[in-house]
């Protein structure tokens, strides 16, 4: 049965770096939207803070595994539990709210419009110019909306202009990605159900080694 015990504590660990790690994929994610829109930090900064308690939830629980400590295992899942039941009312919560959500968007996007600094340069720095590099698009609904298309408003490749205005194609990125986010969170799920499970067997499992020890020292 130390075998087992054993066999149970590699998988466990391994999961549970499987968690840490993708606790930190969380964070970058969050820091690379505070990177590219400023306008979004809040949501960024919320992100970063659930990467860090899951990768914080997961060191605890691999140095509970590596340590033997049923105590720690058995806390370790509770603390799982927890967090998988506000993952759930949090993705829910998104999900009923996804309308209202992207109208937020919308008029986020009309706050970076209007916030640009009048006349609009070539050379334009603003939130919406970072908007057009990376989405390849032009102006709210086209180059139209400029007297003269800044240098954003050209394929960084082609140097062509770009044709396609930026609020309907960055609405459409986000609802793109509502799916990936809500795949991504169901993963989440996943992995820490798989960690809490492990945690739970390999701390009964270290609770009847000693039992036994004990019982065949007499």
């Amino acid at each position: 049965m130390a075998c087992s015990t054993n066999v149970l504590k590699g998988f466990a660990l391994f999961w549970d770096i499987i968690l840490a790690l993708f606790g930190l994929v969380v964070i970058g994610l969050g820091v690379h939207i505070i990177y590219k829109f400023e306008h979004f930090n809040t949501a960024a900064f919320v992100i970063i803070a659930v990467g860090v308690v899951v990768v914080l939830t997961a060191l605890f629980g691999a140095l509970g595994a590596a340590r033997e400590s049923s105590a720690t295992s058995k806390v370790f899942v509770v603390i799982l539990i927890v967090l998988v039941i506000l993952e759930v009312l949090a993705v829910g919560f998104l999900w009923v709210f996804q309308t209202s959500l992207l109208i937020n968007v919308d008029k986020t996007f009309d706050k970076l419009w209007n916030d640009q600094p009048v006349p609009i340069k070539p050379g334009n720095q603003s939130q919406i110019a970072s908007l057009e590099r990376w989405l390849d698009c032009c102006g709210n609904v086209g180059p139209s909306d400029y007297i003269l298309p800044p240098n954003s408003c050209y394929n960084g490749e082609s140097d062509k202009l770009n044709l396609e205005g930026c609020r309907q194609k960055f609405l459409d990125f986000i609802a793109d990605r509502w799916t990936t986010f809500n795949l991504v969170s169901l993963v989440l799920l996943g992995v820490e159900l798989i960690c809490a499970l492990l945690a739970y067997v390999l701390a009964n499992s270290i609770v009847n080694r000693w039992r036994r020890s004990k019982y065949y020292q007499k």
